[in-house]
């Protein structure tokens, strides 16, 4: 554990409560070759669960995530899926024939400044793209689907986190309009340690080629937790009972408090010991100096899991139906990105009751 990012004890989850869920279970992971996607597979393979279907339109990291589960659990049954969340009918496709039984869609652009660039295509994957795969794992007779979210989806600023907003809201007008017997869940991340394009693995690569490492700004600070962590509130949150729960709730971890991005950076200069430069580069567009976990247009609640908590939707038009999607889907094809991420905001203003207009 890299103690001196996350500055707290690591939380542990009931590996035997999580194991007694999914062995024997059908699961289906889309992203399956990012980080969290890849961690999720292997844990689940050692779980013992029936079929494993791994889901992912990057071929190169498809194949090198179902050669490892294979050699970790070489008697599993394995399905490798090369699909674009996007495309509706080849992803129904797929879980008709995989039949998962719990489906984690951790498919997503995760990047803020790159969502910022391209809001069309984050709207395209982080929208759309949940709504192809809710449909298709209610089509398909799942019994669970957990949706993998960010905690900046809370007080959104970023075209990323209104659009993990919006698929978490998506979740909610999907209950309301199929009332599947399909269970609806999401968790908000906090910034996963050593993920793709992180900020570890960002600065110990400026550090090796002798800097300057970047900091936007001098209090910058994040939530953060490990790799284990991530699996761990994914796996539990998907599992648990919680007869409190009304509807398509979100869930967060307990991360304790922020960390400065500078803090780290000096600590890992020092560990380095070499002379590295700190440059300020400044705030890039869409970026908030602190992440917060939930916001004023939600209520919190405790569940059954120790530090894990429930959000829901203040205002009862917090949803966004099928025909929500549909239409930002139609505008998103036909408009300018600079249009788009205006009527985004307005979209998800409105749902929200949110008289505050988003920045950013």
């Amino acid at each position: 554990m890299i103690s001196y990012a996350l500055d707290r004890p690591e939380v542990e989850f009931d590996a035997t409560f999580q194991r007694g869920f999914y062995a024997n279970k059908r699961v289906l992971i889309t992203g399956a070759a990012g980080s969290v996607g890849s961690a999720l597979a292997l844990q689940l393979a050692r779980f013992g669960c029936a079929h494993l279907a791994m889901l992912d339109q990057f071929d190169h990291g498809l194949i090198n995530v179902v050669e490892a589960v294979r050699k970790a659990a070489p008697k599993l049954q394995v399905t490798e899926a090369l699909c674009d969340i996007r495309d509706s009918g080849r992803l129904d496709g797929w879980m008709r024939r995989i039949e998962p039984d719990v489906v984690i869609h951790s498919a997503a652009l995760k990047h803020v400044h790159l969502g910022e660039r391209h809001p069309v295509e984050c709207v395209l994957t982080n929208l759309v793209g949940v709504r192809n795969a809710v449909a298709a794992a209610a089509n398909a007779g799942a019994g669970h689907f957990m949706l993998v979210s960010s905690d900046k989806a809370a007080a959104p600023v970023c075209v990323m986190g209104a659009t993990k907003r919006l698929a978490e809201l998506h979740l909610v007008g999907f209950q309301m309009e199929r009332n599947p017997s399909m269970r609806l869940r999401s968790v908000r991340f906090g910034n996963v340690l050593g993920s793709q394009g992180s900020v570890l693995p960002r600065f110990a690569a400026q550090i090796e080629a002798g800097g300057p490492i970047e900091v936007t700004h001098p209090d910058m600070q994040r939530f953060f937790m490990t790799a284990n962590e991530a699996v761990g509130l994914i796996l539990s949150v998907a599992a648990i009972d919680d007869p409190e729960a009304r509807g398509a709730g979100a869930y967060f971890m307990e991360m304790g408090d922020k960390v400065s991005i500078m803090s780290i950076g000096r600590e890992m200069i020092r560990r380095s010991g070499k002379d590295i430069a700190i440059e300020i580069t400044g705030l890039r567009a869409g970026e908030k100096l602190e992440e917060q976990l939930y916001d004023a247009q939600e209520t919190v609640s405790p569940t059954p899991l120790p530090g894990v908590f429930r959000v829901t939707p203040a205002a009862v038009d917090a949803y966004v139906t099928s025909a929500d999607v549909a239409h930002l889907e139609t505008l998103v094809r036909t408009m300018e990105n600079a249009v788009v991420r205006q009527r985004l905001f307005a979209h998800l203003d409105q749902r929200l009751s949110r008289s505050d207009r988003a920045a950013g």
